[in-house]
């Protein structure tokens, strides 16, 4: 029971771990992109780009949540493993962070359900502009 209150919060790592893979993957595509509109001079609309911007700034905002997501489940396991030293407070510091954790994993899953409808909005954009 004991180990299992310490590791509980960790396996939700997993997860998070691979949602920070595909989200960091697709920023990196998007730096990639508008180096590649900036390097060449390519004319773009002021629709397109802005919605560009808005795509840079979820996935800023997505990933600095689910890093904060990490380091709360971090701070979850670490009190979970005081509380086993008998230190009364770690028991409410364990369901707190637990707690946050999933709130600002929460947040950033909302922040990219918003970012796939902004890349739709783009592609939008492209055709009505080729």
């Amino acid at each position: 029971m004991e180990l299992t209150l310490i590791l509980a919060p960790l396996s939700f790592l997993s997860g998070v771990g691979l949602i920070i893979l595909s989200t960091s993957r697709r920023y990196i595509e998007l730096i990639r992109q508008l180096q590649h509109i900036i390097e060449d001079d390519f004319s773009c609309s002021v629709e397109f780009m802005a919605l560009q911007k808005k795509r840079l700034w979820m996935f800023k905002w997505a990933l600095s949540l689910l890093y904060l997501c990490v380091g709360f489940v971090l701070m979850g396991s670490l009190a979970a493993g005081l509380g086993q030293q008998r230190i009364n407070f770690t028991t409410p510091l364990l369901y707190g962070m637990v707690t946050l954790s999933v709130i600002s994993a929460l947040a950033a899953i909302v922040i990219l359900i918003k970012e796939s409808f902004v890349s739709a909005s783009l592609i939008d954009e492209q055709l009505k502009n080729s």
